[in-house]
């Protein structure tokens, strides 16, 4: 027997053949692919045996179309043939009621079945009274069915009732509205698979019926496969129309040019030139369906993928001018709102401070939750996973199986449908959940990839808008700490300046405080002495010299006032800073044998700013300038002036000190550097003053040689019509 099937002699090039093989071998590969993803599942392994089933049937039916004699044809068609047609059914009912879930309860009728059809099969092998010499049709050689096999069609479509009664009992039982769904397309898929029972027809009373079965089987092993696997038989729908309408299409071309050649055939089989004319006009004919009507409908079908693929192309254009994280999410939220119309839209981003995920989209939060823990164990599988996640695959997918309670909890809990992560090199920065449409309807499968885009376009624009948030609050914080330092340091300066002016406030506080403990004592001593007159004029001199060290404590408790509790700018005229610093150190100098010599108009000479802290620039200014001048003689003068411009009000304070060189001028405002000398200074002085003239908008600057003297300008913005209306902290 063997021998004979080996033997190439026996065999002769079919067009028909190779169509059936190949059919055969993708069907093998679709049940092997189908197993391979879940091998311990029942259902699983049931659709591969169905599957090689129908490949052992399609892939020996092609040898039995290459024969050329009847009795090899006859030899494949009984040894292997028709051990995958009887195995079709059995195996059919084995995966119906394993996914229905009836096994158990009917594993007595599965095995029944397989009996039933090993017998049949061993009947076929043993008599001839089952199947007889074949038949040759222009397709090849096909067999011929005695009567008695009637009786094996007859179990077969038994077998087929009980599969569909199973699968819609199972369809009736089931809530979840994708497993109700996927079950349907299984049940429309065996009713498809079934019209290949037509082949029979040849095979029973010898009609020149071409054999086409294996192409609703080829359908249905893809329709079954697609929706066992991917579990989005929501979508295939689209699929099964197209399919049809592609075949409606092609029958268009290739039925007639069929018929046209059968009836043709005698007439064109001896000339080589009318046969070639036949297929190159049918070849044109096949090549302008390929090119001109088959991509007009794919067009038709595929018309809302390309919507989304040039919605999420703009997405990703508009995501280059978008400014800050409100504007980001915003967009994200538009993009889903305006595109898939979900009745509400979540977006959850991980905060660092409280390690969760926090509600950041602006809408109405009114019965949303506002916050998932980060410690969630469906958030942290979809860290790894980096996986959309549909709510109604969840009861359908095994990889769901060891967390199901939890993604079911989660959904619940959040009013989801879709979850879609945002992970970031296995970082989860953020969660987009999904509800319900508002039409009701399903998401698709092109929707899921316009959601993959989206969200890997989004996963880095968030990880970029989040760090670069990041690093401004970090800058905002330094800056807060380093302005708070700077206060401190003013704040530090004042004091230091008050304590090298306690000495000269000391000693102007002295001769008032003497005339009071004069007149004091003098009344204590003899009251009696005195009359009415004298004792009033005693009393008048103590109240003015009290008032008098009143008043220059006032001073000394205002020039050492804090700038958090007098922080405000307003309008300030410079001469009043003038005089208040003169009141305040013009006495010390005076001591000092320092005079300050002052040049400006009565006018006033109004900026914008916080008097307390320009009386602090001058102070610190003047003292320099009179511990310039000690360095190199005993006397001297200060001069100030104040001038103004268009736009600038400027102070001047000259000195005939020691002079500063050239080469450390560009040094002189950087902080702890100093020219006097070692405890003797600390270096800050002009750093602060540098710092809150800056903080003035204004400018200071020095002109100075060895030995003649320095000049210190301060420049601040003059007030304008709409500086006036403007106040700073």
């Amino acid at each position: 027997m063997f021998n004979q099937l080996l033997n190439l002699s026996n065999y002769q090039y079919n067009l028909h053949a190779l169509l059936v093989i190949l059919v055969s071998i993708a069907i093998f590969s679709i049940g092997l692919f189908v197993l391979l993803q879940a091998k311990k599942l029942l259902k699983n392994v049931a659709f591969f045996l169905l599957c090689s089933s129908l490949s052992l049937w399609l892939f020996s039916m092609g040898f039995v179309y290459l024969s050329n004699n009847p009795q090899t044809a006859l030899l494949w068609y009984k040894s292997f043939t028709f051990l995958g047609v009887v195995s079709i059914m059995p195996s059919a009912y084995l995966f119906a009621a394993a996914l229905s879930g009836v096994l158990q309860k009917q594993r007595l009728f599965v095995a029944g079945a397989f009996i039933v059809s090993a017998a049949f099969y061993i009947l076929s092998l043993t008599t001839d009274k089952f199947i007889t010499q074949p038949t040759l049709y222009f397709w090849g050689y096909y067999p011929h069915y005695e009567l008695p096999t009637l009786l094996f069609l007859l179990c077969y479509l038994i077998v087929f009732i009980t599969v569909e009664i199973n699968l819609w009992n199972n369809y009736r039982r089931e809530t979840i509205p994708i497993k109700k769904n996927q079950v349907l397309i299984i049940i429309v898929g065996f009713m498809v698979g079934f019209t290949a029972s037509a082949d029979f027809v040849a095979k029973i009373w010898t009609i020149p019926l071409y054999p086409f079965g294996f192409i609703p089987i080829f359908v249905f092993t893809c329709l079954v496969a697609y929706s066992i696997i991917r579990h989005k038989a929501f979508d295939i729908e689209t699929a099964i129309h197209r399919t049809a309408l592609w075949l409606l299409t092609f029958s268009f071309i290739i039925v007639p040019v069929f018929f046209l050649y059968r009836l043709l055939f005698s007439s064109i089989k001896e000339s080589v030139g009318l046969q070639l004319v036949f297929w190159i006009t049918s070849f044109f004919a096949l090549a302008f369906y390929l090119r001109v009507i088959q991509p007009k409908i794919d067009h038709f079908f595929r018309r809302r993928r390309y919507n989304l693929e040039e919605i999420a192309a703009r997405f990703t254009e508009d995501l280059v001018h978008l400014k800050g994280f409100e504007q980001l999410t915003q967009r994200i939220e538009d993009t889903i709102a305006d595109t898939l119309y979900p009745q509400k839209i979540d977006i959850f981003i991980h905060d660092e401070d409280t390690k969760n995920y926090k509600l950041v989209n602006k809408k109405s939060k009114s019965g949303r939750i506002a916050e998932l823990k980060d410690k969630d164990q469906f958030l942290q599988w979809l860290a790894k996973n980096n996986k959309i996640v549909y709510r109604e695959f969840v009861d359908i997918d095994p990889k769901y199986a060891s967390l199901r309670e939890w993604t079911k909890k989660y959904f619940d809990s959040t009013q989801a449908t879709v979850a879609v992560p945002l992970v970031l090199n296995e970082r989860l920065l953020g969660i987009i959940n999904l509800s319900k449409k508002v039409n009701f309807r399903r998401y698709t499968a092109a929707e899921f990839n316009f959601l993959t885009t989206l969200k890997n376009q989004s996963t880095i624009a968030i990880s970029n808008s989040l760090l670069y948030e990041n690093i401004e609050k970090q800058v905002r914080q330094k800056t807060k700490e380093l302005v708070e330092v700077q206060r401190q340091l003013i704040q530090a300066e004042k004091l230091a300046t008050v304590g090298t002016l306690a000495g000269g406030v000391a000693h102007e506080i002295n001769n008032p405080l003497t005339a009071i403990l004069t007149n004091a004592q003098m009344l204590l001593i003899s009251p009696d002495k005195f009359d009415i007159a004298l004792v009033k004029e005693s009393l008048e001199l103590i109240e003015e010299a009290t008032k008098r060290c009143r008043t220059i404590v006032q001073k000394l408790m205002a020039y050492a006032k804090k700038p958090l509790e007098s922080g405000t700018f307003t309008e300030v005229n410079v001469s009043d800073v003038l005089k208040a610093v003169i009141a305040f150190i013009g006495y010390q100098l005076e001591q000092e044998n320092i005079k300050i010599i002052t040049d400006a108009k009565e006018d006033s000479y109004f900026v914008i700013g916080n008097q307390n802290e320009l009386e602090q620039v001058l102070t610190n200014i003047v003292l320099n300038a009179r511990d310039a001048i000690k360095r190199i003689k005993k006397a001297g003068s200060i001069h100030i002036s104040i001038s103004e411009s268009e736009k600038w009000v400027a102070i001047d304070i000259k000195d005939e000190g020691i002079g500063i060189p050239k080469e450390i001028h560009s040094k002189l405002f950087d902080p702890f550097f100093t020219t006097k000398d070692i405890g003797k200074g600390l270096g800050l002085g002009l750093s602060i003053c540098q710092a809150i003239v800056e903080r003035h908008n204004g400018t200071i600057s020095v002109q100075s040689s060895p030995n003649k003297g320095s000049v210190f300008t301060v420049k601040l913005p003059k007030v304008t019509e709409k500086s006036k209306i403007k106040t700073k902290v």
